[in-house]
């Protein structure tokens, strides 16, 4: 019925949004045929757009939005027939989301996330600042969102409770 279908199968923050193990392990991993990418820095920009794209394998489809305009798309992706997978840069995003998506799923899979200044190492390769832990922390402590730190399905996987202590 409609409503009741969730087809967001994934729900992904990771810096570099599309990549080899995401068109490759993911998209098997969760049978995927949509990807939705929120990132305003792509989206403005014509030529990385049309490249992130392009770089759909054959039966799936790539769409590329600002915060603003994945909105109305990612209402729509909640409770359509199409596999989706939604995917942004950084745990900021996924506050939006769920501020503005309410029949979004409450999971979110966070992958790769690069060093900058003055992050905390929650395992190789991926790293939060002071502010993304905060938004984390409140996505799964005030909003029940689960939130777990996982490169590909057949990886480690560190749930939020595995890591909040040794970042405070």
């Amino acid at each position: 019925m409609k409503g009741e279908m969730n087809l967001i199968s994934l729900i992904r923050n990771d810096d570099r949004l599309i990549h080899g193990q995401c068109m490759v392990r993911l998209v098997q991993h969760f049978k995927l045929t949509r990807i939705i990418v929120v990132d305003d820095m792509t989206a403005s920009n014509s030529i990385l757009k049309m490249v992130f794209e392009k770089a759909a394998m054959p039966g799936m489809t790539i769409n590329v939005y600002t915060h603003e305009e994945s909105i109305e798309h990612i209402k729509a992706a909640v409770v359509d027939n199409v596999s989706t997978m939604v995917v942004f840069r950084f745990p900021t995003t996924a506050k939006y989301l769920f501020d503005n998506v309410p029949d979004l799923p409450k999971v979110v899979m966070v992958g790769p996330c690069q060093m900058r200044p003055g992050c905390k190492t929650i395992m190789n390769g991926t790293y939060v600042s002071d502010e993304e832990i905060e938004v984390i922390k409140e996505l799964v402590e005030e909003r029940g969102v689960e939130v777990y730190f996982q490169v590909v399905p057949d990886m480690p996987r560190l749930d939020w409770k595995d890591v909040k202590n040794k970042l405070a």
